[in-house]
């Protein structure tokens, strides 16, 4: 007896419908993923237009200079020192405003290191103050 010889047929993917099959998994997995959030700074800020005159005593200013020097009434400070002199300034005067002075070319870096010092050392009132290089 005789075996009919086979056809050897050639297996094919219909690729008619990738398209829309690639569509709807990117679709899925946008709607399914978290994004991450991006994480900055927590500021509460005023309305526009509204001003509030506060006396020179009641202002605390820390700079930040280019060469990510940190000073406090002209005195070159460490960072991680800033959290202690503001929570003593805070003692002495519950009325204190931050005013936090950074020079454009200074690193950012530094000023939210120095932003995260005065936030530990719980103060609430901060005006971050940008300060041209002429100034």
């Amino acid at each position: 007896m005789r075996l009919r010889e086979r056809k050897q047929a050639n297996p094919q993917i219909p690729t008619a419908s990738m398209g829309d099959i690639a569509f709807l998994i990117i679709i899925f997995f946008m709607t399914t993923s978290i994004f991450c959030r991006e994480k900055g700074l927590k500021i509460v800020l005023p309305e526009k237009g509204q001003e509030v005159k506060i006396k020179s005593e009641n202002i605390l200013t820390i700079a930040v200079n280019p060469q990510g020097e940190v000073l406090i009434r002209d005195q070159i400070v460490d960072i991680p020192s800033v959290k202690g002199i503001v929570e003593e300034e805070l003692r002495k005067n519950p009325d204190l405003v931050i005013a936090l002075k950074v020079y454009r070319t200074a690193k950012y870096q530094t000023m939210i290191r120095v932003f995260d010092q005065i936030k530990l050392a719980k103060a609430e009132k901060i005006s971050l103050v940008p300060v041209k290089e002429g100034s």
